[in-house]
């Protein structure tokens, strides 16, 4: 049975020239170390070593830490201002990531333990492995994203395998940040997002009746399912999640990895708010993965529907892990200039008439060995 998606709905960028189980407690505390209890076998949060501070928008964070190298020479000048949004209204930025690797790692669920996740396809920073944190990512590495090591975050989901038993990998990933609900003010005032913070939106294998947030579908339209669709050959089949954009304002993990963030609700006026558990209106964040098929897609599954002991309808359980490492200025300076300032940047525009150099043009191989799970 498919799962029912949240009614807000889930915006895809299609097109590469167009938009370019356990319960735990976790607190921080200005200086203080994030503390956690009650873990399920195997789990821990990732961020329990690391120091926070307090951020300049008022709330928790680990210490940004600045690039070790000229960011200008990542960055292109004398483009136009981007177009305003305000009507909506929205503020959006949207770049590109081609792909970076495979491995058996997740540094989110399982931290220092390589091999002990399912396979995943990687994104972003080149060096992301299962000891990857904030700090690491943010001083190693360069990045398959558009402004190169400028945003060497981590984005990462299952890897998805053919009737052959090779993976697939992904023409490109479309990523979009965006302010969408609570109407021009609220807007204008969502922070940046907090050094350190990292998040899992998607399938939820604990809790496998929750709305799932994600979509598959044709290049060309068509409905959104839950299981991979049959496109036609030559039609790109594409996959795009939600991540939830209210945040609790204290904890950058947490023992599920999505209990300190939660999705906007709804009150009988239609309009979409944050909880006030998690008040904190972060900008709201898809990325949507597009493949190229030979019109058998469809009979594809992801590496997380095949796992020991369970077999699921292929593409349900996907998922996608997020762990930022943008450089602290380039970020300030496309929330200031893209989402408060209400333009709608595409293609890496960061809205002061720059934006984030070089194209995405994978050039490696479509196809893949499962590799060895040493």
């Amino acid at each position: 049975m498919l799962k029912k998606l949240r009614k807000y709905p889930i915006i895809s960028v299609v097109l590469v020239v167009a938009v370019l189980g356990g319960v735990a407690s976790a607190s921080v505390g200005r200086g203080a170390i994030l503390s956690v209890s009650g873990l399920a076998s195997g789990e821990t949060v990732s961020a329990s070593k690391t120091a926070v501070a307090t951020s300049r928008a008022g709330f928790n964070e680990e210490n940004p830490v600045p690039s070790n190298f000229d960011t200008n020479k990542y960055i292109t000048k004398g483009g136009p201002i981007p177009a305003s949004s305000a009507w909506e209204p929205t503020g959006n930025f949207r770049f590109i990531c081609e792909f970076s690797h495979i491995a058996f790692n997740d540094p989110v669920v399982f931290p220092g333990q390589p091999g002990a996740a399912h396979l995943h396809m990687f994104f972003g920073n080149k060096t992301v492995d299962a000891f990857s944190t904030y700090t690491s990512l943010r001083t190693t590495g360069d990045s398959t994203c558009q402004g190169g090591p400028i945003n060497r975050s981590a984005y990462w989901a299952p890897a998805a395998i053919n009737t052959s038993g090779k993976v697939v990998v992904p023409d490109y990933a479309a990523v979009y940040y965006k302010g969408t609900f609570g109407g021009t003010p609220a807007i204008e005032s969502i922070p940046h997002l907090p050094a350190g913070l990292r998040m899992i939106a998607g399938y939820d294998m604990a809790n496998p009746s929750t709305a799932t947030d994600f979509a598959w579908y044709c290049e060309n339209g068509g409905a959104k399912t839950q299981t991979i669709p049959n496109c036609p050959a030559g039609v790109r089949v594409g996959v795009v999640v939600a991540f939830p954009a209210c945040w609790n304002g204290r904890d950058l993990d947490s023992a599920d990895h999505r209990s300190h963030m939660a999705y906007q609700t709804y009150g009988n006026n239609g309009k979409a708010v944050c909880p006030a558990s998690h008040s904190v209106h972060l900008p709201e964040f898809t990325i949507g993965f597009w493949f190229t098929h030979d019109g058998n897609a469809k009979n594809w599954y992801l590496s997380s529907d095949r796992m020991a002991g369970m077999t699921h309808a292929n593409g349900t359980t996907f998922h996608s892990d997020w762990l930022g490492a943008w450089d602290p200025a380039v970020l300030q300076r496309w929330v200031d200039s893209c989402i408060n300032g209400l333009l709608n940047c595409k293609g890496g525009e960061l809205g002061d008439g720059t934006s984030l150099s070089g194209s995405v043009d994978y050039t490696g191989p479509r196809i893949l060995d499962i590799p060895a799970n040493q």
